[in-house]
């Protein structure tokens, strides 16, 4: 098929999706298993349906009664993006499916309630009779109409010092501060850029005493950027998108919201002293809950340190002695890496659980290096146009088959090793392996290999998997009645759900209100409570890596943005 071939498929298709005049009509133009992934467009919301029925049903609901969804929305003026960056039409193979014909094509359309701009991505496969029907439609809201982000430079100040401007929007900031935002790592500092941009007044708490130090304070050995850096860019990025941060500053228990102003009231400890805020929005932005930290008999008995693997500062200290870690993912991965380069005598990981391991190699070639070619606001476009839910069917269908090929060497020495693997979220479950991890678990039970693998290969590393019995003043002792001597023991044993956290500062009920999870798959296919609507007026969550917090920061601020203006509930 040539490109004009494949440009005039897309324009005929797309062009009669457009004049489209019902939610039938609409849905027709899908396979009978396809999916259809929106955020924003056809509601307030982020949703994904699978299967033409479905999508018919969501489009033809009217969940307020009256209009249908497709025909309150009204999109219209449906365009190919021939200029996008991410290229015009072109002939791709359909997921999961590499032997196979289809078309994929970038596009911009309008909405009509709200007014508004969005753009889509679609993948097109062959019907029986000849025609073409979606088998993924991605649409998604890009900005309201007259509110749009400003993306040329600013224009300077008339008659006064950017240090007196500066100083006027600090002021107003915390004066009435419309969104508080509760974290200044990676997602909450970008929430607060784009809210900024779009003119909102946000004001981000930080509980440590310098913007950086969640990253600075972590154990990390990366394959792509090292700590500090991160940390010093997050640190700079504040100040260079004009983030007002409160450091040494927390959110204290027990705010309240009166829905008569639509605003909490919030006690805040500032450096020790108590303020009262009452903002409309709070963005809970802090990332991973508190270390999880187990406990078994004997362990107030040990001579020697237990600590967190969230409170490790170097091995250095422990060079030639006996260490236990507790734990078979990224962190104790880390940590035995850590004590082996600083001369620790012997250093045993206690894996109480298989993990699924991903070489950095396979997750580079396989991840992240088809898309870091473009432009990192076209890449995200490209990632957040598979539905969440496709991912992990997809992973299940083969794309785990295909990871574990690449990294069959690595696997096979690891399990003769004693290294247990898995590919499950649960036993006997659908091999989902590392995107099943990442997306249902935030990674917990999963480790992105970046050297340690060889460490337990060479016996450098020695592996226990069998469980914890007790611990004695000396060592450990498992439950097949062994033992390990040990000076010192790390429990890199993850931590605990974001939702205890928000409890702690809410109350017990506020997970009868908004459930028991912030991230994993919803109902919906999207993540749980993650910058979409929590069933809480003006509560949100922002959370995951630094491409979440990129793209999404702009959907949840369009949200907010939509509430000021009244063109929302």
């Amino acid at each position: 098929m040539t490109p004009d071939e494949s440009l005039a498929i897309a324009v005929q298709w797309l062009a009669s999706l457009g004049a489209s005049t019902d939610a039938a009509a609409f849905a027709d133009h899908f396979a009978p298993t396809g999916w259809l992934r929106d955020l924003l467009c056809f509601s307030w919301d982020f949703s994904t349906m699978s299967g033409r029925a479905k999508i018919l049903e969501f489009l033809a609901d009217a969940p307020a009664g009256g209009e249908s969804r497709f025909a309150r929305a009204g999109l219209h003026n449906f365009s190919i993006d021939v200029v996008s960056k991410l290229g015009p039409p072109a002939v791709v193979a359909p997921l999961g499916n590499p032997n196979g014909l289809g078309i994929s094509a970038v596009f911009t359309f309008s909405v009509a309630a709200p007014p508004a701009k969005g753009r889509g991505f679609v993948r097109l496969i062959p019907d029986s009779e000849g025609g073409w029907q979606a088998f993924t439609l991605f649409t998604d809201l890009q900005h309201l109409d007259g509110h749009a982000e400003p993306s040329g430079r600013p224009v300077g100040y008339l008659n006064i010092t950017w240090e007196d401007a500066y100083a006027a929007k600090v002021a107003a900031i915390e004066r009435d501060p419309t969104v508080l935002i509760v974290g200044a790592g990676q997602a909450g500092l970008m929430c607060a850029a784009r809210l900024g941009r779009m003119g909102i007044r946000a004001l981000v708490l930080e509980k440590t005493a310098r913007v950086g130090d969640v990253w600075r304070n972590r154990e990390t050995y990366p394959e792509f950027l090292p700590r500090d850096k991160i940390a010093d860019f997050l640190e700079a990025y504040a100040v260079g998108q004009e983030i007002h941060v409160w450091r040494s500053s927390a959110m204290l228990p027990g705010p309240t919201y009166d829905s008569s102003t639509d605003r909490w009231s919030v006690e805040i400890d500032r450096a020790g002293k108590r303020v009262t805020l009452t903002p409309k929005h709070i963005v809970f932005a802090t990332g991973i809950g508190k270390p999880k930290v187990p406990t078994w008999p004997g362990i107030d008995s040990f001579r020697g340190p237990v600590y967190h693997s969230d409170d490790h500062k170097g091995a250095a200290p422990f060079e030639g002695k006996n260490v236990i870690v507790v734990g078979g993912c990224n962190a104790g991965a880390d940590m035995c890496k850590d004590f082996v380069h600083k001369g620790a005598a012997e250093v045993t990981m206690v894996q109480r659980s298989a993990t699924c391991v991903v070489s950095a190699r396979t997750a580079d070639e396989l991840m992240f290096r088809p898309l870091e070619h473009l432009p990192s606001e076209d890449s995200d476009f490209m990632s957040n146009a598979t539905p969440p839910a496709l991912t992990l069917k997809l992973a299940a269908g083969g794309g785990t088959q295909r990871m574990k090929a690449l990294d069959k060497e690595l696997h096979d020495n690891l399990a003769k090793a004693g290294f247990q693997l898995t590919w499950q979220l649960t036993p006997g479950g659908e091999e989902v392996g590392f995107p099943g991890m990442f997306l249902e678990r935030a990674a917990s039970g999963s480790m992105i290999d970046v050297g340690f693998g060889q460490l337990i290969i060479d016996s450098k590393v020695k592996v226990k998997p069998v469980d914890i019995e007790r611990i004695e003043p000396d060592g450990m002792v498992f439950k097949d009645g062994s033992k390990i001597p040990a000076d010192v023991i790390v429990l890199a044993t993850g931590n605990e759900p974001i939702i205890a956290g928000v409890a702690s500062i809410f109350g017990d009920g506020i997970a009868e209100r908004i459930g028991s999870k912030v991230w994993g798959l919803d109902n919906k296919g999207e993540l749980t409570n993650c910058y979409k609507p929590t069933g809480v007026a003006g509560l949100w969550f922002a959370t995951g890596a630094f491409q979440y917090g990129r793209y999404l920061s702009r959907h949840l601020a369009i949200q907010i943005l939509a509430k000021e203006l009244g063109l929302k509930d």
